[in-house]
């Protein structure tokens, strides 16, 4: 038992180390870049499980032939060396010359699927060609089947494989989008990994794959969890909802903050606020009304949450933020190292939950 033990965490640390030493040499040949392009020092090529006994088959019949003198044996072994050859040439030349570009990081909640963008350009058309993140399982596999006709469009046909890949039937002249999904298991900001492209084009024979590294970033965001909304909390927002207030700026009660309107004085109202200006013109005894925003905003504050681990903290405060910016509700965000201040804008939604993604 013991024995089995440690030669299992033996096979698993030479793995981990040859991993390491695979990926510092990956690095070093293929560098990251937003911009790639597949050439002979990208591309690795090997035979397939079908195309590895073809050629045992082509060497046990050369054999044959040669053990009985059989020139027609010879021949047939020679001819399928031929059609070997060109085979592993066309798998070759039917990855070569590929160009692609990625601007796009992706962004989204712990535990949903992610589309990266990829803008593929090639000079000839080209046949079956996958893309998919190592890192990355789904339950769906999408198959475009690329249609000849003005506008390029795409056809996705659902599978039921449980690789999460995109498989390119057909890749037309000229550029072609495409959308790699990619699962988001981690919470945090971390590089978006290598593109595994496969390409079994010929007859089966040979398998042609890259790895590109397109330089692109992940935030992961805690997935939202629905826990601690308190009771006033949740009070509020309906209130909020039911009058249709687009935010807390939209409404106002008296006080000392901007301009609203002018009214006519009235008894025991500060001269501070006549409009003597109006009163020099002729057009009578004016003040100047002013108002300040509702208090219709939440603090949301780590510290004052409930018990519990620190990524249950993170998904209550991600369902708090998201349920702020549906309902429009202003909020503040404060952590033990960061505070953002009151607001209710989109991007002000996306930096609170930045900051809970780096936390």
């Amino acid at each position: 038992m013991f024995s089995s033990i440690s030669s299992g965490s033996i096979i698993a640390s030479l793995k981990s180390v040859l991993h390491k030493y695979f990926n510092a040499w990956l690095t070093r040949r293929i560098p990251q870049a937003s911009r790639q392009q597949i050439n002979h020092r990208n591309i690795f090529i090997m035979p397939t499980r079908f195309g590895a006994g073809l050629l045992m088959f082509m060497l046990l019949l050369f054999l044959l032939g040669t053990n009985y003198q059989n020139n027609v044996i010879i021949l047939i072994s020679y001819l399928l060396v031929s059609f070997f050859i060109v085979v592993l040439h066309h798998s070759f030349f039917n990855l070569s010359g590929l160009q692609f570009k990625a601007t796009n990081s992706l962004q989204g909640f712990v535990d949903s699927t992610l589309y990266f963008p990829l803008v593929i350009t090639s000079k000839k058309v080209r046949f079956t060609i996958s893309f998919s993140f190592d890192q990355a399982r789904v339950k769906t596999e999408q198959v475009i089947d690329h249609s000849v006709d003005e506008n390029k469009s795409s056809k996705r046909k659902p599978s039921n494989s449980a690789l999460s890949k995109t498989t390119l039937a057909q890749l037309e002249i000229g550029e072609n989008n495409i959308r790699i999904p990619y699962r988001v298991c981690q919470r945090g900001q971390y590089p978006l990994g290598r593109v595994l492209i496969i390409s079994e084009f010929g007859f089966g024979l040979f398998k042609a794959w890259t790895r590109l590294d397109f330089a692109q970033q992940v935030t992961a965001y805690p997935k939202p969890i629905a826990n601690v909304w308190t009771v006033k909390q949740q009070n509020l927002a309906i209130e909020v909802a039911e009058n249709n207030l687009e935010s807390y700026q939209d409404s106002f009660q008296p006080g000392q903050d901007e301009f609203h309107q002018l009214q006519h004085y009235q008894l025991g109202e500060p001269l501070s606020r006549v409009a003597w200006k109006h009163v020099a013109q002729g057009q009578g005894w004016l003040t100047k009304q002013y108002q300040q925003a509702l208090s219709g905003k939440l603090q949301l504050d780590f510290e004052r949450l409930p018990n519990g681990t620190l990524e249950q903290r993170l998904s209550w405060l991600s369902y708090a933020i998201k349920d702020c910016s549906t309902k429009q509700i202003a909020f503040s965000l404060k952590l033990p190292d960061q505070v953002v201040e009151y607001d209710h804008s989109a991007q002000h939604t996306l930096k609170c939950l930045t900051a809970l993604a780096r936390y």
